[in-house]
C-alpha cells in the first residue's frame, strides 16, 4: 500500500514537472532525477538521495559530473536580456534613435574622379538571386519601427522601477545627444528601482525540502548570494508585481 502511494506520488510530481513551462530540457532533466531518487529509487547505505540523483545522471563528454552543472544553472538569480550585455560596435544591436525620414537604399559608386577623369571602380559582380513569381521584398526594419539602426557604440541601462529588471537602449555616435538626454531621464529611476528580481533557477526548492543554500553554496559560483526574495522561483514576485499562489501537493523532503 505505500508502494503504491509513492508510486501515485512520483506519477502527480513527474506531470507536474512536464507541465512547468519554466523548466528547460536540462532543468527538467535534473527535477526528474531527484523526484526519481527520492520517491523510487532503492536506498543505497551511505548515499543519499542528491548522491543518488548525480549517479543516474552521470558525466558528459569530457567526464564532468552532470549534477553538478546542473546545480549550478538552477541556482537563483536574475540574469539580464542578451541585448543589455556590454557587445563591441559590430555586435550590438542598432541604433534605436527615432528615423526623420525614411531609409532608402543607395548603392555604391561605380567610379571614381580623378586628375584625368571618372575611373570605373573594381566593384565584385552583382550576385544572381532567383526567386519566386510575386515575391517582394521585406519592409527593412528601419522604416517599419522608425529608427535610425545604424551600429551602435552608446548604451544606456533602464532599470524596472517594480521587478529591477534591466531594459538597454542603444545608440550610435550620431545621436550622442539622444543617448544623453535618454540617461538623464531613467538617472532618478534607476537609483529608486529593487534589486533585480531573479528571473533564472529556483526550481529544485519549488519542488524539494532541503537546505538548499548550503547545496547551491557548493556548486554556484562563488559570487552567488541568496537572492532576497527567497531559493524558491515560486516565492518570486511576477513582473505585474505579485506572487504566483502557492502550489497545492506534498512537498517531498530530500535527506542526507
Amino acid at each position: 500500500m505505500r508502494e503504491q502511494r509513492e508510486r501515485t506520488r512520483y506519477e502527480d510530481l513527474v506531470h507536474r514537472i512536464y507541465q512547468d513551462r519554466r523548466a528547460d530540457p536540462p532543468a527538467r532533466e535534473l527535477l526528474l532525477a531527484v523526484a526519481y531518487s527520492v520517491s523510487v529509487a532503492d536506498r543505497e547505505e551511505g548515499r543519499g538521495p542528491l548522491k543518488i540523483a548525480a549517479r543516474v545522471l552521470g558525466r558528459d563528454g569530457i567526464g564532468r559530473p552532470r549534477f553538478d552543472a546542473l546545480v549550478k544553472a538552477d541556482a537563483p538569480r536574475y540574469t539580464p536580456p542578451r541585448e543589455a550585455r556590454d557587445w563591441g560596435p559590430s555586435q550590438a544591436p542598432g541604433c534605436r534613435a527615432p528615423r526623420t525620414r525614411p531609409y532608402v537604399y543607395r548603392p555604391r559608386r561605380t567610379t571614381a574622379t580623378t586628375n584625368t577623369g571618372a575611373v570605373p571602380l573594381r566593384q565584385p559582380p552583382a550576385p544572381v538571386l532567383y526567386v519566386p513569381p510575386g515575391y517582394t521584398q521585406p519592409a527593412d526594419i528601419r522604416n517599419m519601427e522608425m529608427i535610425c539602426g545604424a551600429p551602435s557604440h552608446l548604451r544606456v541601462l533602464e532599470k524596472d522601477l517594480r521587478t529591477g529588471w534591466i531594459r538597454a537602449h542603444w545608440f550610435c555616435k550620431r545621436h550622442q545627444d539622444q543617448a544623453d538626454r535618454v540617461r538623464d531621464q531613467v538617472r532618478e529611476q534607476n537609483e529608486q528601482a529593487p534589486e533585480p528580481v531573479p528571473n533564472s533557477g529556483g526550481l529544485l526548492p519549488a519542488y524539494f525540502k532541503a537546505d538548499w543554500q548550503t547545496v547551491y553554496r557548493r556548486y554556484a559560483p562563488r559570487s552567488w548570494t541568496p537572492p532576497p526574495y527567497g531559493l524558491s522561483a515560486d516565492d518570486w514576485p511576477t513582473p505585474d508585481g505579485q506572487t504566483r499562489p502557492a502550489k497545492k501537493g506534498l512537498r517531498l523532503i530530500v535527506t542526507g
